[in-house]
């Protein structure tokens, strides 16, 4: 019984001590934390350099098809391994676009959507990535989007998660509040960044306060290069609408109907212009599906290409 009561106590204070280092050196609990879900995802982190960019990214082993991810605004590329893990057997490449994550940022350089699609063509031609699927969320939609229209040779399927570059009939949360003036994509404090997470997720996934206290403070400390991004994005718009003819390949629209960032009513349009798509509208989700129902999400986009073979 005393050895028992010792392997426990012996427990309790290895717990104990891990937590306490957790919170002193959050950043390292951070990284070991990002480098495990990689590892269940089969991802292994590289890095590249493409014209002036130093592009960090990660990728997969070989698969039957390759799957080319490309993050929204403010994001990075760990946003797509929860959903990567549910979809083994396919080649992913998934890049920091330059100006985030770990990847080039440079005050002299321009981030709108067109010189990030010709960085993005540049990056995947060094890889010698010639026939792929393409797929994007939010602003990451929206560069894949035009990607797939100006290389549609390149391109196999074209998914598209929550993305922008269509003017919706029904002006989302976010937006409103962007046109008063006040950005909620920009974070200036850790309460900004806790507001950010009630208008991206309907239900937020798990995450540990020492993470979300990382990616706060990351975020505030990026905010004013995301600042000058933000404004290259706005002041030379890409609009995906207006590239619909060329969008021929097949089309996965994806969308969580409580999206307050990009209303759900830009599924119409998309809807209206492209012929040959189809329509996932998961319910009771918000603006990242690929985080907050990652499973359903992989599925979707896994019976997709089997259609489409």
């Amino acid at each position: 019984m005393k050895i028992f009561k010792r392997i426990v106590i012996a427990a309790l204070l290895i717990i104990c001590i891990c937590f306490f280092l957790t919170v002193i050196f959050p950043e390292k609990f951070y990284n070991i934390s990002m480098q495990m879900q990689r590892n269940s995802a089969g991802l292994m982190q590289k890095e590249i350099t493409s014209g002036d960019d130093k592009i960090f990214y990660l990728e997969s082993g070989a698969g039957l098809e390759t799957i080319v991810l490309i993050h929204g605004f403010g994001a990075d590329k760990d946003n797509w391994p929860q959903m990567v893990k549910f979809m083994p057997g396919y080649h992913f490449i998934i890049p920091d676009l330059p100006g985030f994550g770990e990847s080039t940022k440079s005050n002299s350089a321009r981030y709108d959507v067109s010189s990030q699609v010709e960085r993005l063509d540049k990056f995947l031609a060094k890889l010698g990535c010639n026939k792929f699927y393409i797929g994007g969320n939010s602003m990451g939609g929206n560069i894949s989007g035009i990607y797939a229209a100006k290389y549609p040779q390149k391109i196999k399927g074209l998914i598209l998660l929550n993305n922008s570059g269509i003017n919706a009939p029904v002006k989302s949360v976010v937006f409103k509040k962007i046109e008063t003036g006040s950005n909620p994509l920009l974070i200036n404090s850790r309460d900004d960044f806790k507001q950010l997470l009630h208008y991206l997720f309907v239900k937020e996934p798990f995450i540990p306060f020492q993470i979300k206290g990382v990616l706060a403070d990351r975020a505030v400390e990026n905010k004013k290069f995301n600042e000058k991004v933000f404004k290259d994005f706005i002041s030379s718009p890409a609009m995906l609408e207006d590239h619909f003819k060329a969008l021929t390949m097949p089309v996965l629209i994806i969308w969580g109907d409580k999206d307050q960032i990009l209303d759900v009513s830009s599924v119409s349009v998309l809807e209206r212009g492209i012929k040959n798509h189809t329509t996932r509208i998961l319910k009771d989700c918000g603006h990242v599906p690929m985080m907050e129902r990652p499973g359903e999400t992989a599925g979707y986009i896994k019976s997709f290409i089997e259609l489409n073979k």
